[in-house]
């Protein structure tokens, strides 16, 4: 009888590692970091893919191959299938590149499977340790690191819980109070993290990673998967500033995009069937590159913590406004494709403005900066509601970021 830990084809077999492959939603790519690496975790791409169904395709080849316990030469016959019938021209030999799909997918989903697993069991083994592979293939900086031990929740393992990088075969193992006591270990003192920056062959900077980590793995591929806008936030704001905007439209693909408004609808959903609103904070969204650059021309003193937008309370946002159930549960689009973005000038707040039109006005998400908020210092929605376009036009009142507002409004779009 088949159980969850049955030894087949790639290690240990269990439930949420195929969960995480099962999650992801099928994107083109032209390389694996045109995406920033937490949305990896519920987004599937293949590098050099023009195709969403060659992409699809070889994404259930591996969710296959894990569930059903099969080996890479059972996944290299799918491949060869995929690519002759989609004609695919991928670059690299045969050998080295269906190896490292394979082991990069399983590794990611092993280890993120295994995330869930320690924080469920966190009361019982609040501690890991990590561990390398023990041999001379282990790249000098992860062997830095091997026994260093940290409380679960530690900020350290959101950037270096493995794998971190490619090929990467670096573990953890979690202990409890009794287990160091008994091995004579203790907490390690706190990680000093170095970063570099990742440089393009034009010299500009594309990225900034921890020493030790490739390109692309600097996150917690198990929190990717289970909380991945606030993995992404939290890689938002490792990088410099001119970066935030450029990898947020890059990165909030349509597949992104679908995700975060699952997730945000999942949090509201209560509400739709009557249950009390409890406090549920999300992030719904972040600040793109044409409204920081316009905040940069409108405001040059402000100095944003963080390009994140979050609301207080998702299954109560909207009780008291004008905007539709549907429109708040799609909040994350909202924000996302706006028609204009505009900065109050008295207060200093964002208005976005989406498109579509509420009783022949326009809709409006009033957003305040740098508010404390359950994930630190960030964008907060703070009121759903609508206006004319005559009010929003008021240039003494307002500065318009980006985008453009009607001269009127029609009854409905």
């Amino acid at each position: 009888m088949a159980t969850d830990l049955q030894v087949r084809g790639f290690g240990v077999k269990f439930s949420e590692a195929i969960d995480y492959l099962k999650g992801k939603l099928p994107e083109t790519s032209q390389a694996h970091d045109d995406l920033a690496g937490p949305v990896h975790g519920k987004v599937y791409t293949l590098a050099g893919s023009t195709k969403t169904d060659l992409v699809r395709d070889i994404h259930n080849s591996i969710t296959g191959a894990l569930e059903n316990g099969r080996t890479i030469t059972d996944f290299r016959k799918d491949f060869d299938k995929a690519v002759q019938e989609h004609g695919w021209q991928y670059k690299g030999k045969r050998g080295w590149r269906t190896s490292v799909i394979f082991d990069t997918n399983m590794r990611s989903a092993r280890m993120a499977g295994r995330w869930k697993q320690l924080q469920d069991g966190k009361d019982r083994r609040p501690y890991l340790q990590y561990r390398t592979a023990g041999d001379a293939r282990v790249r000098p900086q992860h062997r830095q690191w091997n026994g260093l031990i940290y409380p679960v929740d530690d900020a350290f393992w959101l950037t270096h819980y493995p794998p971190n990088g490619w090929g990467c075969r670096c573990t953890v193992r979690a202990y409890s109070q009794a287990d160091l006591d008994s091995k004579d270990l203790s907490v390690s003192p706190p990680f000093e993290m170095k970063t570099r920056e990742v440089i393009t062959r034009d010299g500009e900077i594309k990225d900034r990673v921890p020493v030790g980590i490739d390109p692309g793995w600097d996150h917690n591929v198990g929190q990717a998967w289970l909380s991945p806008e606030a993995a992404l936030g939290q890689k938002l704001a490792r990088l410099p500033r001119e970066l935030q905007g450029i990898v947020t439209d890059k990165t909030i693909t349509p597949a992104f995009e679908q995700v975060m408004n699952t997730n945000f609808k999942a949090l509201r959903k209560p509400v739709e069937q009557g249950v009390k609103a409890v406090s549920e904070p999300a992030i719904a969204g972040y600040l793109d590159s044409a409204t920081l650059n316009g905040l940069a021309q409108a405001a040059p003193d402000l100095a944003l913590s963080s390009t994140a937008v979050t609301v207080p309370n998702a299954r109560a946002l909207g009780e008291s406004s004008p905007w539709p159930v549907a429109w708040v549960d799609d909040l994350p689009s909202n924000l996302r494709n706006y028609r204009a973005v505009l900065r109050h000038k008295a207060s200093g707040f964002l208005m976005v403005v989406p498109q579509g039109t509420i009783d022949g006005a326009l809709p409006v998400a009033t957003i305040r900066l740098n508010h404390q908020t359950k994930f630190g210092q960030a964008a907060q929605v703070v009121e759903l509601g609508k206006a004319t376009a005559a009010a929003l036009g008021d240039a003494a009142a307002y500065d318009l970021l980006v985008g453009s507002l009607p001269k009127s409004v029609p009854a409905a779009d």
